[in-house]
Parts: C-alpha cells; structure tokens; sequence
C-alpha cells in the first residue's frame, strides 16, 4: 500500500507542476492565434471573403450534430459529368441537439474518388453518423451524412486492452496502466497543447519523453534504484541517439515534414502555423520511445539479476554481459519499429507502384523518405540503447563490495560473511 502512495503522489506532482505552464501559455497563444492573418494577396483575401459572404447568404445556418439510421434503402449512382458517385440512400433521425427526433432522408455518398475505385461501407440499421444539418433562408432543412462515428469502438477496443492487461499482469498490470495513463496523459497536455500553442517542438518533445521515462520507471519498478535509474538513462540516450540521426539526416536530404495530410489539411489554417520539420523529429522520439524502454528495461533488469547471482562479478564483465544480451534483443527490437512504419506506409507505396512509378522514384517521395528515415533512426535508437544501458550500470556497480576478501572470512577456502 505504501509503494501505491508513492506512485499515485508521485504521478499526482509531476501533472501538477506543468499544469501552471500550459495555463501560463494559453492567453499569448491565443491572442498570437486572434492577430494572425493568412498570408496571401488583397486580391485574393477579397475573393475569399465574397465567397464566404455569399455562402452566408445561401446558407442561414449550418449545424453539425449526431444522428442514428432508422432505415436503408437502395443503393444507387450518381453521375455528374464524368464523375461517377455511388451513394447509399438513408433515413437518419436526429438525437442531439435542436432537431432531435426529427428523421431525413438523404444520400450518403460511398464513393472516396472521382472513378468510385475506393469505397465506404453501406451504412446499417443503428449506426450513428456525424450529420450536417444545412437550413436556407425559407426554413428548409437538409440532412447530410458526412461519416460514420467510430468513438464507441475505439472506446471499447481499449477497455478490453486495459482487462487484458489486468487478467494478465495482475497486480502489476495496474502498474503498467497507471503507466500507459501517465504516458497519455504528459504526451496531451504537455506535448500535444503545448506544441500546439507555438512551443518549441523540439525541447518540448524533449521534456516530455523525459518525464514520460522517469514517471514511467518509477511507477513499473521498485521505486528509485540503480535499476531503474540505469533503464531511464539508457533509453534516453538511446531516444537522443534517435533523434539526433533523424535531425542530421533530415536536413541533409533536405526533408520538410510537410506530407500529402499535412499539406491538405495546412490549406484550411488561417490561424496557426506550425513548423513542419520540428514536428517531424518530435515524431520520430516519440515513436522510438516505446522500443527503447523496452530494451532500456529488460537489460538493466537482466544485469540486476545477474550481480544478485554473482555479486563478485566485475564491471567489465558486466559490461559484457549486457552487450551479450542487447545483441539478442536488437535483431527483434529492430525488425519491429521497420515492420511498424512499412505496414504504415504499404498502401501508399502499393498506389505508387499502380501508378507505373520505378522504385527509386517510389523512395524519393518525401513521404516515403521520411517513413524511411524514421524506422532507421528509430532502429539506430534502440540500437545505442543497448551499450549505453550496459555501460551506465556497469559503472554504477563498479564500486560496490558485497563480501570481504580477507582470510578471517573463509572456512575450508569459502567465503562465508556477507556485508
């Protein structure tokens, strides 16, 4: 129960004390946000505002609520000029908001491309749906279905993954939830709002894995101990390793972090601006992260075990051992941060490869290049990871004496005093 205290007072100070940083920067951020302007010609700023203006006269009111589906009818398609849509046609009652109750029937556009190559599934009867509601200057109301809301499965597949991890881990598995919730926690109001309020990406992204590793450790561990404080070194130098790498590599082939998402989704800001190349070495820390605690721990773990077994084992011989262990666990550490952004980027690269590109053109894509530079230095983490871990508890256990070595302590040639 003692330990439980620590851990909950432990993790209650560390949100505690950023929670007056993010208040501290919320006011500037938001008066820098309110005098912001986009960055474009008189010309095209007056287009802009006359279209806005004539979409306000067009449409009184637009209101986005969430709706069910009472009934499914055909399936039909569209063909506007030589754009060919598939639509599903539905009935959608409204349950939030001013028209709840209220059922319209209205089309739910399937097709995600002009040639109807890429599909959505056919809503059914239950589904909640994200819906538009457009009403014009004479009171007619118009229902649109823009997607489907997928919350209470994304809710519901973690709830099972928090059981799993209690039937499995018992009493440590609350120790690895209390983790996961730290983790998410430091990453949302530390990393995500911060950055997002024009902090520096880069030391934020720094500060936040640092205290994600030392909130981490403490809380999965024994408390504070040379295990754990060699596990909490070890990862992160391999995590600055990674990032480090990625930086120099990144500027070097001249790589802006601006993807096909992030350029789609840039368009509609007229408010904020964010640094595109900070926010991709962020990225990659953070996904190099989990792989370099995990080789970070089992290391410092496997050298604690060995010095309680063979506490007069030296510290070049320790040394060795972790380097012995950290070879096995690479060549899987590895292959798992590879597989990860290759399963992540498969459907991209297969559209590349339909669309007759060569495969150094494919690896050229700044897309893929920066898939690519991720894994590798995210690989290159988890490899430094390995004998900067087995370096740092070497040195800490260099020193310690366990037994006495002289002769009052020795029956028939035995050590038999322990200190």
């Amino acid at each position: 129960m003692k330990k439980i205290n620590i851990i909950f007072i432990t993790f209650f100070i560390i949100i505690s004390s950023f929670n007056p940083l993010i208040n501290a920067t919320e006011t500037p951020a938001i008066q820098d946000t309110m005098i912001t302007e986009p960055q474009s010609s008189g010309e095209n700023n007056s287009e802009v505002i006359a279209n806005e203006n004539d979409l306000m006269e067009e449409n009184e009111n637009i209101t986005n609520t969430t709706g069910r589906i009472v009934e499914t009818k055909e399936t039909k398609e569209i063909v506007t000029g030589t754009v060919k849509d598939k639509v599903q046609e539905v009935v959608v009652e409204i349950i939030e908001g001013d028209y709840i109750g209220e059922e319209f029937t209205t089309d739910y556009v399937l097709s995600y491309d002009i040639d109807g190559k890429i599909l959505a599934y056919e809503l059914e009867k239950g589904d909640k749906v994200s819906v538009q509601l457009t009403e014009d200057n004479q009171g007619n109301v118009t229902a649109t279905v823009l997607d489907v809301i997928r919350a209470q499965y994304l809710i519901g597949l973690f709830v099972l993954f928090l059981i799993s991890i209690l039937i499995v881990g018992g009493k440590k598995g609350i120790k690895a939830i209390l983790g996961l919730l730290l983790t998410i926690l430091l990453i949302y109001f530390i990393m995500v709002k911060g950055i997002f309020k024009g902090q520096d990406a880069i030391k934020n992204s720094i500060v936040t894995i640092g205290l994600i590793i030392i909130g981490t450790f403490i809380i999965i561990g024994d408390g504070i101990n040379k295990k754990i404080l060699t596990a909490a070194l070890g990862t992160l130098g391999g995590v600055l390793s990674a990032g480090i790498i990625a930086l120099i590599f990144n500027n070097m082939a001249k790589m802006t972090g601006a993807c096909e998402d992030a350029i789609q989704l840039s368009i509609n800001m007229t408010t904020i601006n964010f640094n595109f190349r900070e926010l991709l070495f962020a990225g990659i820390i953070v996904s190099a992260l989990g792989a370099c605690m995990d080789v970070g721990m089992s290391i410092a773990s496997s050298l604690d075990e060995i010095k309680m077994k063979n506490p007069d084992i030296t510290w070049k011989e320790l040394l060795k051992s972790g380097m012995n262990i950290g070879r096995d666990v690479i060549g899987t550490m590895t292959n798992t941060l590879i597989l990860a952004y290759v399963g992540g980027s498969l459907t991209l690269i297969l559209l590349f490869m339909a669309c007759n590109m060569g495969i150094m053109e494919i690896l050229n894509k700044e897309t893929i290049a920066q898939e690519i530079i991720s894994a590798i230095a995210g690989s290159m983490g988890v490899v430094f990871t390995v004998p900067i871990t087995s370096f740092v508890y070497s040195i800490l256990n260099k020193d310690k004496v366990i037994y006495e070595k002289n002769a009052k302590n020795k029956i028939n040639g035995k050590r038999s005093l322990k200190i």
